[in-house]
């Protein structure tokens, strides 16, 4: 309850953006959770295509297209959004609870809150926006980078041919439901990192202890988020 208060608080201080203060903040989350981890997704989302592709074209014996088709599925359903969620939760959730953790027990929350800074406004918004921003656009590049590797091992140079029977065999509602996990994952491990950051306790070991917490209860988030897509796609 404490996460979703907080979210809904930073979603109603939305039109903070428009202070160059905030602004720059959000500019900085993005470039952590997004630019700087770019090369690492790429690599994941290059390995997770091969994988993939290779068992079930190589070791099932399943066509060079049926492969490249249910690679795309498993991809933008689960695969992209959920292992992008959770490399960056593994990599900015803990440094995000650290970092907000920190400020408390140095009593710059307090400073701030004393000289009339909303602390919402200014540290959680724009973390939050930043990171379902980062999100979103990493699990595009993820499985974009999934379906060329997969399309390169199952055509070789013919690739641009099989990528470009792909949108036949995909429905929208797959790509929606991509999109949707991104953005909700995003938001999600962003909130649960600052709430527990801001209730981080006043002593030195209560840092890591915040960062850790932060990360796990974050990957329990994403799971329970993940299971109630599907239990809303059955009921749909």
């Amino acid at each position: 309850m404490n996460s979703l208060r907080l979210l809904l608080a930073a979603a109603m201080r939305l039109s903070a953006l428009r202070r160059w203060p905030v602004r720059r903040v959000l500019m900085k989350q993005l470039y952590f959770c997004g630019i700087e981890a770019l090369p690492l997704l790429l690599f994941i989302g290059i390995s997770v295509g091969g994988i993939v592709v290779a068992q079930l074209h190589y070791q099932i014996g399943q066509s060079g297209e049926g492969s490249l088709s249910l690679l795309a599925r498993i991809t933008l359903a689960e695969l992209a959004p959920m292992l992008t969620a959770i490399l960056l939760t593994a990599r900015s959730s803990s440094a995000m609870a650290s970092e907000l953790a920190m400020m408390r027990l140095h009593g710059e929350l307090a400073a701030l809150a004393r000289m009339g800074v909303d602390v919402r406004a200014y540290l959680v918004m724009p973390r939050i926006v930043g990171m379902m921003l980062a999100n979103t656009v990493l699990t595009c590049y993820f499985a974009l980078a999934a379906l060329l590797t997969g399309a390169v091992a199952v055509a070789g140079f013919g690739w641009l041919t099989e990528l470009a029977r792909l949108p036949t065999s995909l429905s929208v509602s797959t790509l929606w439901l991509c999109l949707a996990k991104s953005v909700v994952f995003g938001a999600a491990m962003a909130t649960v990192a600052c709430a527990r950051g801001l209730s981080g306790g006043l002593s030195v070991t209560d840092v890591p202890i915040a960062a850790s917490s932060a990360v796990i209860r974050a990957v329990l988030t994403l799971f329970a988020l993940d299971l109630g897509f599907i239990l809303l796609g059955h009921i749909a």
